[in-house]
């Protein structure tokens, strides 16, 4: 099975910031969550390249398992998601397996974050600060749920891991990635008195919320940004029955040895690189690997469909177009001539809008953009 590249999945929120939005040149703002990786039946990715492009990977799933799979079986499928928080998410709690299985015909949701981007003071929820029962409940009756929930400072590059059970919430100011099983239930535990746009404060889970939580468990980040003298090592963020978090710092290249026992979901954090599967080379954002829209490579020595330009001026990695929800923007790969947008240099690892009639310099190759 081919590495499977995934169409990502947008949905709307009340706590949304704009960052994905301008990441990914979505016209609509107010996007909170983006769904990466995700064969839920609420929410299924199409594949985008190769053979099963318009398929949904739950269909492929069903049809191949093994294939896709290895030996790993469905219930231990993955769900990868971008939380892009400008507000507090609700303080929640997700179900362990067996109440998830009887109660909600779901998944339980052990999950984790990895951080890319927090304001400065950021913070987050992981865990109470008193493990008794009766002192949640008490604060709950008189409103002093915040009183009592663990505060945990985070910036970029810090990772945590949530066990179900745990009562938690992402902070605002935080991009995260979240890495957790294939499960769609929260239950909503403390809201701020946040109101929808019809005046109704949101809905909480009480009850569920009493029935599946353990006052008890706490959670302590590893901090591990990605590394700034650049080397090519893998390292394990978290290794567990549900899952295992690896995170790969890459100067040139790092060979994944895949096998017929599991898949892996990658997820490309940091400079844009590519994936090498059997000669062919991808750009990567995420992708699905087993037992686009996208992106264009300007540079020297490239295939096709990358761009070549064989000139002295022109690096080899020098810049890389991409296309999203039909708008196409440039980034210059910190190349030695420069890329011009307009006669102005874009900046390192600038990223700009093209508009038809643009003039456009990869060092002193000039082009204009026109529309089709």
């Amino acid at each position: 099975m081919y590495p499977l590249k995934l169409q990502p999945l947008y949905d709307k929120t009340i706590w949304a910031n704009n960052r994905l939005s301008t990441m990914r040149g979505l016209k609509e703002t107010g996007v909170g969550t983006s769904w990466e990786v995700s064969a839920h039946r609420t929410a299924k990715n199409v594949i985008l390249n190769g053979e099963y492009a318009g398929r949904t990977l739950d269909d492929l799933i069903q049809v191949n398992p093994k294939a896709v799979l290895g030996e790993k079986t469905t219930p231990q499928l993955l769900r990868l998601a971008f939380l892009d928080a400008k507000e507090d998410l609700s303080i929640q709690v997700h179900p362990y397996d067996e109440y998830a299985h009887e109660h909600e015909s779901d998944e339980g949701k052990t999950e984790s974050w990895y951080i890319l981007e927090a304001d400065e003071g950021a913070t987050l929820v992981a865990g109470t600060t008193n493990p008794d029962r009766k002192v949640i409940e008490d604060a709950v009756a008189n409103d002093h749920v915040e009183d009592y929930v663990r505060k945990v400072p985070v910036s970029a590059g810090d990772f945590i891991c949530i066990d179900a059970g745990m009562l938690h919430a992402l902070g605002k100011g935080i991009l995260a990635l979240e890495i957790g099983q294939n499960s769609n239930i929260t239950y909503r535990f403390y809201d701020y008195h946040r109101k929808n746009k019809d005046g109704s404060e949101r809905e909480l889970h009480i009850k569920k919320s009493f029935d599946v939580a353990d006052f008890s468990l706490n959670a302590e980040k590893v901090i591990s940004p990605v590394c700034d003298h650049w080397q090519d090592q893998m390292k394990t963020l978290v290794d567990r029955r549900e899952f295992t978090v690896l995170q790969a710092d890459i100067e040139n290249s790092y060979t994944l040895h895949c096998d017929q026992k599991r898949f892996y979901c990658l997820s490309n954090v940091g400079k844009d690189c590519v994936i090498r599967y059997q000669g062919e080379e991808k750009n990567i954002e995420d992708f699905f690997l087993s037992g686009q829209e996208g992106q264009v490579m300007v540079g020297k020595q490239l295939k096709a469909p990358d761009i070549s330009l064989n000139r002295s001026t022109v690096s080899r990695r020098h810049a890389v177009f991409q296309i999203r929800n039909g708008i196409c923007t440039v980034k210059d790969c910190d190349s030695t001539n420069g890329t011009y947008l307009n006669g102005d240099r874009l900046g390192r690892e600038e990223r700009c809008f093209l508009a038809p009639g643009s003039e456009l310099k990869f060092a002193d190759v000039a082009f204009r953009i026109e529309e089709m």
